[in-house]
């Protein structure tokens, strides 16, 4: 059976990587860089320039003034925050298609329900600033994505075997496949040069069972995917993963502040519509 390096090899092969997602991303970690970086990388692509105004000028950023040149979009959304859209907008085309046992629109939208979620969290729990734990929920199952193109019958006979609770979605990909979606998400991740704590929460966002820090990237993530999969935003129904015991004091604790994340998600999730829709 394939690695996971193997796996991602083959997908490299496959499909080109969002060659401006990651000049941006370098862009940001270099304390040298300028707006005027940014522009130059970012107006390469005339389509990535309309969409990325399009969302900054959105009811998500809920602006006064109407942006209309990248330079000012940095000015008003922060250069971390643009980085996440345009890796919203490069990874959109590649959560195409539907089917019975594996569905790439629906883990779409659970992967942006992630992202909101653990933006929230962030913010309303930790008082967090909340753009790496978003671009982790967005990505986070990217990995799924990369064995769909390459491993497509391996991995729906996966998802079938998770449905069926012949074990955890993490077992069932070693088996069917010869490798899991978080290694794999975690080695494209990497090569895309994103922070630490993005590719740590990545690669531990299903097993992870020992928590030391509840407030960090990784422990976020999981609470923000377990409150999606909670609410049926899940890309393949199957047994729902339980929370470490840290993770389940944590929230006992906060219940009331959980509970108003969760009447409050709807909302957030029609005001992030740009986001996560659809072109077609």
């Amino acid at each position: 059976m394939p690695s996971a390096k193997e796996i991602l090899r083959k997908f490299t092969e496959l499909k080109t990587l969002p060659h401006v997602a990651i000049k941006v991303t370098q862009l940001v970690n270099d304390d040298r860089s300028t707006m005027h970086d940014f522009e130059e990388i970012i107006k390469l692509d005339p389509v990535l320039v309309t969409r990325l105004l399009r969302l900054v000028n959105s009811s998500y950023f809920g602006l006064t003034q109407k942006v209309g040149s990248i330079s000012k979009a940095v000015v008003f959304t922060g250069m971390t925050q643009l980085r996440n859209l345009v890796a919203v907008e490069s990874l959109r085309g590649m959560f195409k298609g539907d089917g019975v046992d594996f569905s790439a629109q629906k883990l779409w939208l659970h992967s942006a329900t992630v992202a909101i979620l653990s933006g929230m969290i962030a913010k309303r729990i930790f008082g967090k600033n909340g753009e790496d734990v978003f671009l982790a929920g967005i990505i986070h199952d990217i990995g799924l994505i990369v064995e769909n193109q390459v491993a497509g019958e391996q991995l729906r006979e996966a998802c079938k075997a998770f449905r069926e609770g012949q074990g955890t979605l993490i077992e069932c990909e070693r088996k069917a496949i010869g490798a899991d979606h978080a290694e794999v998400g975690y080695l494209l991740a990497k090569d895309w040069g994103l922070p630490h704590e993005v590719l740590s929460s990545i690669k531990s966002h299903h097993l992870s069972r020992q928590v030391k820090d509840v407030s960090c990237t990784g422990s976020i993530l999981q609470l923000a995917e377990f409150m999606a999969g909670k609410m049926k935003y899940w890309p393949i129904a199957g047994p729902l993963e339980p929370l470490p015991s840290e993770l389940t004091a944590h929230v006992k604790e906060k219940v009331a502040d959980y509970k108003i994340i969760i009447r409050d998600l709807p909302g957030e999730m029609a005001k992030a519509k740009e986001l996560y829709e659809s072109d077609e």
